[in-house]
């Protein structure tokens, strides 16, 4: 559990192996995926699967706040099991292709938050901090829409799914045709392409090029790497080519984001 400050409107990549609730106090977070942009105001959250994101964070003329709290696959996949009794009363749901679910905070979760707040304060066993997780997931499970959240907690804890992220995230860079990211994988080209589509909800090109995209974008922020060199790391055969699909993904160009001229502007 952290918290993230800010007085300024700024923007970061984020890329965590890790699912995540952002909880916004104070401002307003704007998360993008390749599929969809979600603005989450103060005293709200979302639920972030593993995976990549572009935020924007906006103080409004006060300071942005907001608490972060990482959720390990191996402690969801325990909590489904051990209260597999509870969630069977869920209603069925859709698969959720857009790894995202946002909630309103309500007394009970701020109650959550403000106990976890309070054990980081003191020297008790992580075991009880960990109910403290296990209460929060529970709560959010069962607020409107959790059917949601289950069937996307559900999907990332099965095998394949976890199988096929490791892979994606360890090759993405590769300079593979599909073929041959098929091939490695151990699948057909149309059942990988099967795969791809029920678990990340996109084909697998789309996704390897916004994957590809937000990493530049990333060194393009927090490195001195030259451009051609920031293109080739993130697997581009040219800066010519980087340029064309940077300023398509972001409506602007790598050279004038780096210079400091223009900034990337989330679309609403």
């Amino acid at each position: 559990m952290r918290k993230l400050s800010t007085y300024y409107r700024e923007d970061e990549v984020l890329n965590s192996d890790h699912s995540q609730v952002v909880v916004v106090l104070n401002g307003q977070l704007k998360v993008q995926t390749g599929e969809c942009t979600v603005n989450v105001l103060a005293g709200s959250g979302i639920f972030l699967s593993q995976g990549d994101y572009l935020f924007e964070y906006s103080a409004f003329g006060r300071k942005f706040n907001s608490i972060i709290i990482e959720f390990g696959n191996e402690l969801v996949s325990q909590l489904l099991q051990k209260h597999s009794d509870l969630l069977m009363t869920l209603a069925t749901a859709d698969k959720v292709v857009s790894g995202l679910f946002t909630f309103d905070l309500n007394i009970l979760l701020e109650q959550v938050l403000s106990g976890m707040q309070a054990l980081e304060e003191q020297s008790y066993p992580d075991a009880i901090m960990r109910l403290k997780y296990e209460e929060m997931l529970i709560l959010l499970l069962h607020s409107p829409g959790g059917e949601r959240l289950y069937s996307l907690l559900s999907q990332l804890t099965s095998r394949t799914s976890l199988r096929l992220r490791r892979f994606m995230e360890t090759y993405y860079l590769e300079e593979w045709k599909l073929n041959d990211y098929a091939h490695e994988f151990g699948a057909s080209l149309t059942t990988f392409k099967e795969l791809f589509n029920e678990h990340y909800g996109m084909p697998p090109r789309a996704w390897i090029s916004e994957r590809r995209l937000l990493y530049a974008h990333k060194l393009l922020l927090t490195s001195n790497m030259s451009i051609v060199d920031i293109a080739m790391e993130a697997g581009f055969s040219s800066q010519s080519y980087f340029t064309q699909s940077y300023r398509r993904r972001f409506g602007t160009t790598p050279s004038k984001v780096r210079s400091g001229d223009e900034r990337v502007v989330i679309a609403k």
